[in-house]
């Protein structure tokens, strides 16, 4: 009996990248403060709740059951892929959290058909079926998931799931982008394949007796407007990972991605407002702080900051505030892999936010935090310590971990399924294991290593983006030395096996 293995899918460049399964996704949780992480390799149709502190995972959600046996004759079947949850978004309390799937199925009648490939060369058609799944946290005993008593290994967190449909867009339909209002009572879901984006909202009502039900239901399609015909289905950046459609801080504005350009709607009455251009494909859009909501536009080489409601190239909004940087001072084949602005707290209040941008045909990846006012790499306050650091190999997610005063922890995922503790200007103490009252702190105890001090007793000044060089300077030269446990399958496996005994 062959357990679950990848089969060679059939078809065209496009149809190659429709099926992508992207990077790893990773979010903050914000009931428990621990990082959320779908998508792993090693856990198909699973999402995780990871504590970077003990290095283990403290709770588990499955959105896409599966059969672990992927073929029944080795030498005739092909292997069958692994589902994979693609979109993940949670509101700003927590309590709502939406999530996109696609599952492989024998059953052609439904979703978008494929042709998968076996070792002999037969084919096989398949479809995808792609589902949009709303939870709802509701924890009965009113304890905090990590306060729970697990049994048998297994780390259920407080979900439920309320409301569920298959093929949101359609049966050729996929998902290309998902967003949740900060208030979790809108959502938007965008698709390549359909052209369109559609409203989703939730209902929540109460029995006699006083139980609480929530319903979500889509309200709206929107079809691409004329002037932007196309531009959807020629954009060769929507693929998981990247965040093609976001709402304003007060979720009254909902900006929607159609490659060069951005349109910004009022959701409530289906309007067009206003729609900014780039010059390149657009692959993270972001509304920052509340106070003045201005637009973090990335591509794949350059970095913008616009206003909303701001035209013909200038700004009646932001004053001069608005600028873009061309990321070619780290060479020609720089490209932003991704970014995660601060939210509306601390540095994140001044407009701070942070990206990571590969180098060298992925060889190094530079992750920093950029001041908007300052448009430069940020550094801590009253020192000359700058939020900068060089990593061997790609960076494909970034978290904000932690934030206190102006030091900053983030946790970065290579694209080998590394977790990484990047800090600066945060003082931890480390924790040694009193039984054994050895010296040496063990893996399992993740002591944070203070990374983005001088090398050199020179003072450090603070550049600017698009005059950076490529890491000539002896101090920039900044490496994270420390890194937790590959979040792969093997750790997976160790990790129940432990809880089984």
């Amino acid at each position: 009996m062959m357990l679950h293995e990848e089969g060679v899918i059939k078809g065209n460049e496009k149809q190659q990248n429709d099926i992508k399964k992207g990077p790893v996704l990773m979010s903050k949780d914000p009931i428990t403060g621990h990082p959320i992480l779908a998508n792993l390799p090693g856990a198909p149709g699973m999402v995780h709740w990871y504590d970077p502190k003990s290095a283990s995972v403290v709770g588990t959600l499955e959105v896409s059951p599966y059969n672990r046996v992927s073929r029944r004759d080795p030498r005739v079947d092909p292997n069958i892929p692994t589902p994979a949850v693609t979109h993940i978004a949670i509101g700003q309390d927590g309590k709502d959290m939406i999530t996109v799937d696609t599952v492989w199925t024998e059953n052609t009648s439904v979703g978008r058909e494929y042709t998968l490939v076996g070792p002999q060369g037969d084919e096989t058609p398949m479809s995808v079926c792609t589902s949009i799944k709303f939870y709802s946290f509701s924890d009965a005993k009113g304890r905090k998931p990590d306060q729970r008593n697990h049994r048998h290994g297994d780390l259920p967190m407080g979900y439920e799931l309320v409301s569920s449909m298959a093929s949101p867009h359609g049966r050729e339909g996929e998902v290309c982008a998902l967003a949740i209002s900060p208030n979790g009572e809108t959502a938007c879901t965008l698709s390549r394949q359909e052209d369109a984006f559609r409203i989703w909202s939730k209902n929540t009502t109460y029995s006699p007796s006083g139980v609480r039900s929530v319903m979500w239901k889509c309200l709206y399609k929107v079809k691409t407007p004329a002037g932007f015909a196309n531009l959807l289905s020629q954009n060769n950046y929507s693929s998981p990972g990247q965040n093609l459609v976001t709402f304003s801080s007060d979720g009254s504005v909902l900006s929607v991605c159609y490659g060069t350009h951005v349109t910004l709607w009022d959701h409530a009455s289906a309007t067009l407002l206003n729609s900014l251009s780039s010059a390149e494909g657009i692959q993270h859009l972001y509304f920052l702080t509340k106070d003045d909501d201005f637009l973090l536009m990335t591509s794949e080489s350059q970095v913008a900051i616009k206003s909303p409601f701001g035209g013909a190239g200038q700004s009646c909004y932001l004053g001069n505030d608005e600028w873009s940087v061309d990321l070619s001072a780290f060479g020609r084949d720089a490209k932003v892999s991704s970014v995660i602005p601060f939210g509306d707290s601390g540095l994140g209040a001044r407009g701070f936010f942070a990206m990571s941008v590969v180098i060298d045909n992925g060889a190094e990846t530079v992750v920093m935090v950029v001041d908007r006012s300052e448009r430069g790499v940020a550094s801590v306050k009253d020192t000359d310590s700058l939020m900068y650091w060089r990593i061997k190999g790609g960076v494909s997610s970034l978290c904000v971990n932690e934030c206190i005063g102006s030091g900053v922890e983030l946790l970065a995922i290579t694209e080998d399924c590394r977790m990484l503790s990047l800090n600066v200007g945060i003082h931890k103490a480390k924790t040694l294991s009193l039984k054994s009252q050895s010296t040496s702190i063990s893996r399992t105890q993740a002591p944070v290593l203070q990374v983005g001090s001088e090398v050199d007793s020179q003072p450090m000044k603070k550049r600017k983006i698009s005059t950076m060089p490529r890491g000539t300077g002896k101090a920039q030269q900044f490496e994270t030395g420390f890194e937790f446990p590959s979040l792969s399958g093997k750790f997976i496996t160790s990790f129940l096996s432990k809880r089984h005994g």
